[in-house]
């Protein structure tokens, strides 16, 4: 598969993006943590999806994951919690592959 490092730095992604937000359920923010991560598990997922089905629109995808991922990392590094630092650095290791795919 041509996109194989995308597709694994997104699925990546999804699930450190829903281990925070699992972590964060309960917990107080000051910033958009964990709603971004629920945007961010979506478009990763779906960022995913396309590039393994190499759709005419996996560039788009990746585009727009790149831009939710990048929001991600900022919001939850911000935060001390090791989940959100680990979060933050797979979105920001996502970012760098689909800007790189939608090159």
């Amino acid at each position: 598969m041509t996109h194989q490092s995308c597709i694994e730095a997104c699925h990546r992604c999804a699930a450190a993006c829903e281990a925070c937000l699992h972590a964060m359920i309960d917990e107080q923010s000051d910033n958009d943590c964990p709603h971004c991560c629920r945007e961010c598990i979506a478009i990763c997922l779906l960022c995913a999806q396309a590039s393994a089905r190499e759709s005419k629109y996996a560039a788009e995808y990746c585009r727009l994951c790149a831009e939710v991922c990048e929001w991600c990392a900022e919001q939850c590094g911000a935060h001390k919690h090791d989940h959100c630092q680990t979060c933050a650095k797979a979105c920001r290791e996502c970012v760098k592959e689909c800007r790189s795919m939608a090159a």
